[in-house]
């Protein structure tokens, strides 16, 4: 599987403070919580792996989707 690398930021300084290697072939997040929570919600993200549409992209709070599997079209961006 292609590693598709997702930094988390601290809101405060922007230095990397967690880090993910992005979504599952289905579009899941492996590491979302019992509720169904992506870690990376509530937070800006980084991903250098990706084009520069995700290049601190804030992820709203209770975000229940991996932001590399968002359909940035359908969603106006």
């Amino acid at each position: 599987m292609e590693e598709k690398r997702v930094d988390f930021m601290d809101p405060v300084t922007g230095a990397t403070i967690d880090h993910c290697n992005g979504p599952t072939p289905a579009g899941g997040c492996p590491y979302a919580d019992r509720a169904g929570r992506v870690p990376c919600s509530g937070r800006r993200i980084a991903a250098p792996d990706a084009g520069p549409e995700l290049w601190l992209t804030y992820v709203p709070p209770g975000s229940r989707h991996c932001p590399q599997a968002w359909n940035l079209e359908e969603i106006g961006y």
